[in-house]
């Protein structure tokens, strides 16, 4: 019998995913355990394994829209079964959530009231079938393999543009979004306007419009929501680095000889702010109604960016981690990110974010808080600054520290006493470690 493809309940408050990209096409024949497509949920993007082994039929195409858990995305069939032996799903609703990788066995517990597309004959005849995209083009087998983001996949599709065109700028050549809207750019320049023409006033702007991906959405949705809901207030303060610099500088290579992998400024600056927060509970809670969550554990999210997108992955328990842990737990939750394997528990119960813009050479930013936590630090580059010392005028490598703090549970004294303790530990932070 034909085993169903599902969309699965990747997360526990997941009621809807999306079909990002499709890793196979129409008639592949795939084994247990082969990646078959990646799915937007509310959190991340993730890569759904094939249950079972087979051909690969009935594929309901990648369009990024909002498709309900349990719902069949495809039909896995063995050798000689025919593509119309898949029994209609029942229109009753699952009677429970189905997890990750768990099938709905045709005959057995419904599981969604979609039934499956029949696949589109070929023109050439003779029973062959061919798998179609979103937009009615033929699905192109030469593009299984090639790296490209969820997001640069649908522009190109939205586009007419073939994936296998589009040369990748990212790591190991992956497409990403810009790379395709290069790409189209240079396929199709503008015109170049006459020297004296000019648009009436009135006239509309004319340009590319880019649909959000799912984390594009996510992001929008809650910065939204957190602008809307958390009256915002913002503290900043320059601080001395020159003590933080010359530990790392210390510490550095034996924990990269324990660790493999040499600690950055980032994650010193977690474990920092992890020493302190215990003292500041104000700062490390969660608004619920009209009360503060105060939370024991102290769970830092490092903001990240992936292909244009931010995600906030949690180093969790930091408070009670050395320097040399929290380098291990940093170095595999940016590695999941980057290979696009981060899972939704990666990245839920932070109690405190930390944005470093520094390695880009911000100055100075303020962040949106990441609701419901009540705070948020935004860090810049480190700069050799002219600063007053003992009467006389030095330089000492300055960084510009931003605090966004929730006004409805932290008063503006609570929030200097933090950059206050922020400023000592930074200047003195051996007695945290």
């Amino acid at each position: 019998m034909p085993v169903e493809v599902i969309l699965p309940k990747v997360d526990m408050d997941m009621e809807t995913g999306s079909i990002e990209a499709w890793k196979v096409a129409e008639g592949d024949a795939v084994k247990q355990g082969d990646i078959l497509f990646e799915i937007g949920t509310n959190k991340a993007v993730m890569e759904v394994e094939a249950p079972a082994s087979g051909i690969i039929r009935n594929l309901v195409p990648a369009s990024g829209e909002p498709i309900a858990v349990g719902t069949p995305v495809a039909w896995i069939f063995q050798e000689g079964e025919e593509a119309g032996a898949a029994a209609a799903p029942s229109a009753r609703a699952p009677s429970r959530s189905l997890t990750p990788g768990e099938v709905a066995q045709p005959g057995g517990p419904p599981s969604s009231s979609v039934t499956p597309p029949a696949p589109t004959p070929s023109p050439q005849g003779g029973g062959e079938t061919v798998a179609r995209t979103a937009n009615g083009q033929p699905a192109s087998a030469k593009s299984d393999g090639i790296r490209a983001t969820p997001l640069a996949r649908r522009t190109a599709r939205l586009n007419g543009i073939a994936i296998d065109e589009v040369s990748g700028s990212g790591p190991r050549g992956r497409i990403t979004e810009k790379d395709v809207l290069a790409h189209l750019a240079k396929a199709h320049p503008p015109a170049p306007a006459p020297v004296a023409a000019r648009a009436p006033a009135e006239a509309p702007t004319e340009g590319e419009l880019v649909p959000f991906g799912p984390v594009r959405r996510i992001i929008a949705s809650r910065l939204s929501e957190s602008m809307r809901v958390a009256p915002h207030f913002y503290m900043t303060a320059q601080m001395d680095m020159s003590a933080l610099q010359a530990l790392l500088k210390r510490v550095g290579p034996r924990i990269e000889k324990m660790t493999g992998v040499k600690p950055s400024l980032t994650v010193l600056l977690a474990r920092v702010v992890a020493g302190i927060l215990p003292r500041h509970p104000m700062l490390n809670a969660s608004v619920e109604g009209d009360a503060a969550r105060l939370h024991a554990a102290v769970n830092i999210g490092i903001a990240m960016e992936r292909d244009g997108d931010l995600v906030v992955p949690v180093l969790r328990g930091a408070e009670g981690k050395t320097l040399a842990e929290l380098t291990r737990d940093f170095r595999r939750l940016r590695e999941a990110v980057v290979s696009r394997s981060i899972q939704p528990a990666d990245m839920r119960g932070g109690t405190f974010t930390l944005s470093n813009l520094g390695m880009f050479g911000v100055d100075s930013f303020t962040a949106i808080i990441n609701q419901p936590e009540s705070a948020i630090l935004a860090v810049g580059r480190t700069v050799d600054t002219p600063v007053g010392r003992h009467g006389e005028i030095v330089l000492r490598p300055m960084a510009t520290f931003s605090l966004s703090s929730d006004h409805r549970i932290v008063d503006g004294v609570t929030a200097a006493r933090f950059m206050a303790d922020l400023r000592e530990a930074i200047e003195y932070p051996e007695v945290l470690l």
